[in-house]
């Protein structure tokens, strides 16, 4: 059951011990109940829901279920998708890059890829056994935590203050007849003498692939295969009947060679140190290691190719065809795909290491840090990705059969036209923080607190993928490279101002200094109105802001095509020369490179709720929320065209010309042939909606305990500007984009717990709302709603041995039928992973 940051109350104790810091503040020692809407979930809840990893767990969080949030299945096409084996989440639907991602309250590194054009943080780079809770701030906190915390913040607390041993090792399947199994072992150690607590965790993982051929999916598109002969279109032997166009192709089903889940092999470590010293000073240290393996599936890739009719590869019947007109060595166009599944090959390691000291000063407290991180990644094609150079040779030489799939050819023959094409990267973060805290004087109605702060942070990002690669020579992959850092430094200060008795005004203001891109200062205002004992309203007001990635600042040359409509009427008119006057248009190369004038993303953000315990057993919370996000950083090629037009940017000859700087080419006819592009401050969302919360906790003597929880989101609008001429779009409650990309109305948890003695159980529900199907639909118009429900029971066994089985969608729940989609669901929103179960046994001594 999910409990509110609200119950963790932050006292300052009479011994000075320890003053508590909660998620979306840095003040310590002050009653922050009910200031924050926040929501905390700790390691006990995800084991009872059944949750393999975080990314499963973020998934489902009802304020991350819409656009942005990602899992491993990955993107293998380009450079355009999901890294592979990576995850990522985003709050409100704003995008991954505009969610900050923090581990015990401070920042980690980026991954070394991005997800299309946005940075994140991997998920799948933190110990799930590690963690000891998952803090969820739902509120605007830029001007507490500085960039990317446009949307709210997820900090991951991990395990510490431990003493004693545990042992867990955990199986899981599912109910198919296909082996998706997974295994766990975990070890925890806490090492404890009067002064000092060393607790270390290591944790291992195994799972194996699904594919959509494991699951009776719902193929909307099939693509085909054909060959061209004297003109007319044939299909090969190889499909049968399964044909279209009344025989002229071959039916293609790459569809259900995808992988619905991806197989990986990880390893992670944490360690946390706590060393009390003689001066009542704090060291603590901290380490974290992780190292992920693992592949991502895409089905093979489709290529065209002219081929001479006397070629000895050449099928007989293909021959007969081709002699039709009396010549048998007419040229011959087969467009086919290659003859095995692309399959990338990941290996991910991240470490990162922390060390500093905390004390009191007077009345007042201090802490200060360093830390280093860094996360490495290396994508190798191991499969499927062959080299176009090389496969026109090995066509023109008769090596290479690119009849009948490819699948006449020998293994040696395939693995000639290999290209591993491996793809390097490389994230660096390190930083120094410093603040103190505590009382400034008193007003009437209190005491006035504060804690003021500053942080330096370096950064760095190399993102090198193969030459082959950016040079467009691996069939089906494109990637370009990405190279930048820079230095930050950050100033910030908070107050909690007692107004009244019973009413707190907490400011905060920060004003963060980039080397690349210059300043910003975000405040923030929150009210707190404790109304009664029982009841707490609150209000923020806070703006926000996302600085430039050093992918978009440091992105290097991707190839494209483009194009403008030519016409009195149409905005390009003026790059449209004779041949625009005459086809109406005109196709042109594109070349997009990194922006180093990219200005910070903004955001406003408000926030309104409740926080009332009705009684000693029954809580609810409320809040309403807007997020305003303008100046969104996108490719776009009509900024630099509008300034071809109006003259701000160069019109030249040639790319020579050009000098590196963003502009167009023309030729002599005065058409454009060239243009260079990149990124820009050019988009804008907003959303609102609601979240509410209700708990309820029951004890009984004879039937034992029972929690009871409802947990949800109701989005009311999100509306998208991709670019300032384009059209304001509505995609709230609908899949849309390519990527049928889902943003449901209602998301909804709910469940209950019960405890009897060394007996445990609970059953939970997860409803996602029904949604219009995407653009691509054709033969349905909604994507049905979808509930599915998971279930757990635990026992304790001789005081130190426990067991528990865990069994997710527990009905076998089918997705529901999305048209849109390819392989018809709507991946982003729901799964076809079906019934597994989850055997857990822990030992503790």
């Amino acid at each position: 059951m999910a409990h509110a940051a609200e119950d963790d109350k932050a006292t300052a104790s009479e011994s000075k011990l320890e003053k508590i810091q909660v998620t979306g503040s840095r003040l310590k020692g002050v009653d922050m109940e009910g200031a924050n809407p926040l929501q905390s979930f700790d390691q006990d809840e995800l084991i009872k829901r059944g949750y393999d990893t975080i990314a499963e767990f973020l998934k489902d969080l009802p304020q991350a279920a819409s656009a942005g949030t990602f899992t491993e299945t990955g993107g293998v096409g380009g450079a355009d998708g999901a890294p592979a084996g990576a995850a990522g989440v985003s709050l409100r639907g704003l995008g991954s890059s505009s969610t900050l991602v923090l581990v015990n309250g401070r920042r980690v590194a980026v991954d070394s890829f991005s997800n299309g054009s946005d940075s994140f943080v991997n998920v799948n780079a933190i110990p799930m056994a590690a963690i000891e809770r998952i803090d969820v701030l739902t509120d605007g906190a830029s001007s507490i935590y500085g960039s990317d915390a446009i949307a709210g913040v997820i900090n991951f607390i991990l395990r510490k203050d431990f003493v004693g041993h545990e042992l867990t090792a955990q199986y899981g399947n599912d109910t198919s007849d296909h082996d998706a199994s997974r295994t766990g072992l975990t070890y925890a150690g806490g090492f404890a003498t009067d002064n000092t607590n060393t607790t270390v965790v290591l944790d291992y993982a195994k799972r194996n692939a699904i594919f959509n051929s494991d699951r009776p999916i719902n193929v909307t598109y099939t693509s085909y295969t054909e060959m061209v002969i004297d003109g007319n279109y044939y299909a090969e032997d190889w499909c049968g009947d399964d044909t279209r166009w009344g025989g002229e192709a071959c039916n293609y089903d790459y569809v259900i060679q995808r992988a619905i889940q991806p197989d990986f092999e990880n390893i992670g470590a944490t360690l946390n140190h706590q060393w009390q010293l003689d001066n009542d000073m704090t060291f603590f240290a901290e380490a974290m290691y992780q190292q992920n393996t693992g592949h991502a599936y895409e089905a093979p890739a489709g290529y065209s190719v002219t081929v001479p009719g006397d070629a000895a590869y050449v099928p007989d019947y293909v021959r007969d065809i081709n002699a039709a007109d009396g010549d048998d060595s007419d040229s011959i166009r087969v467009r086919t795909r290659m003859p095995e599944r692309r399959i990338q090959e990941y290996d991910t390691e991240s470490y990162r290491v922390l060390a500093g000291l905390r004390g009191e000063w007077g009345d007042w407290g201090w802490e200060s840090a360093a830390s280093y991180g860094k996360s490495t990644n290396e994508v190798t094609h191991v499969a499927g990705y062959m080299n176009r150079n090389a496969l026109a040779d090995a066509i023109a030489s008769g090596s290479f059969n690119p009849f009948n799939l490819g699948m006449d050819n020998s293994d040696e023959a395939i693995a000639a036209l290999r290209d591993s094409a491996v793809r390097r990267g490389e994230s660096e973060v390190m930083s120094l923080d410093a603040n103190i805290s505590g009382e400034l004087f008193e007003m009437n109605a209190g005491l006035v607190s504060a804690v003021f702060g500053a942080e330096l942070r370096s950064e760095e990002i190399v993102d090198n993928p193969a030459a082959s690669a950016v040079n467009d020579d691996v069939i089906g992959l494109g990637a370009s490279d990405a190279a930048a850092d820079r230095t930050q430094y950050a100033v910030y200060g908070e107050v909690n101002l007692p107004l009244f008795e019973n009413m707190d005004l907490i400011t905060a203001l920060r004003y963060d200094h980039y080397s690349d891109f210059g300043g910003d200062i975000n405040p923030k205002v929150s009210l707190r109105y404790k109304a009664t004992e029982d009841l707490v309203l609150r209000a923020s007001w806070s703006t926000g802001f996302r600085a430039p990635s050093l992918s978009q600042l440091g992105a290097g040359t991707s190839l494209g095509s483009q194009y403008i409509n030519c016409g009195a009427d149409e905005p390009f008119n003026a790059l449209c020369g004779t041949n625009g006057a005459i086809d109406g248009e005109l196709e042109f190369d594109q070349e997009t490179i990194g922006n180093k004038g990219l200005d910070a993303e903004s955001s406003e953000a408000i926030n309104a709720g409740l926080s009332w315990n009705l009684t000693d057993n029954w809580q609810l919370t409320v809040d309403y929320w807007r997020y305003d996000h303008e100046d969104i950083v996108d490719i776009d090629a009509s900024t630099t065209l509008n300034a071809c037009v109006k003259g701000s940017a160069p019109v030249v000859g040639s790319v020579s010309e050009l000098k590196g700087e963003f502009g167009c080419v023309v030729d002599g006819n005065g058409d454009i042939s060239f243009l260079r592009t990149g990124y820009f401050n050019v988009g804008s969302q907003t959303t609102d909606g609601l979240d509410y919360r209700m708990t309820y906790r029951l004890e009984t003597a004879a039937a034992g305990e029972f929690s009871f929880y409802v947990s949800g989101t109701e989005t009311f609008s999100f509306e998208r500007q991709v670019t300032p001429d384009a059209d304001v779009e509505d995609l709230l409650g609908r899949l849309s984009g390519a990527n049928e990309i889902a943003r449901p109305e209602r998301v909804l948890d709910a469940g209950t717990d019960w405890s009897l003695g060394d007996w445990s159980a609970s059953l939970s529900a997860h409803y996602v709302s029904s949604m219009g199907d995407g653009d691509f639909k054709f033969d349905n118009e909604t994507v049905d709603s979808w509930l599915t429900f998971s279930a757990s029971v635990g026992v304790t066994l001789m005081e130190n041995h426990s067991l528990m089985l865990s069994v997710r969608n527990l009905t076998d729940e089918e997705p529901p039928y999305a048209s849109s989609p390819t392989n018809g669901y709507a991946s982003s929103a729901h799964d076809w992973l079906g019934q597994r179960w989850n055997l857990r046994y822990s030992l503790r001594f």
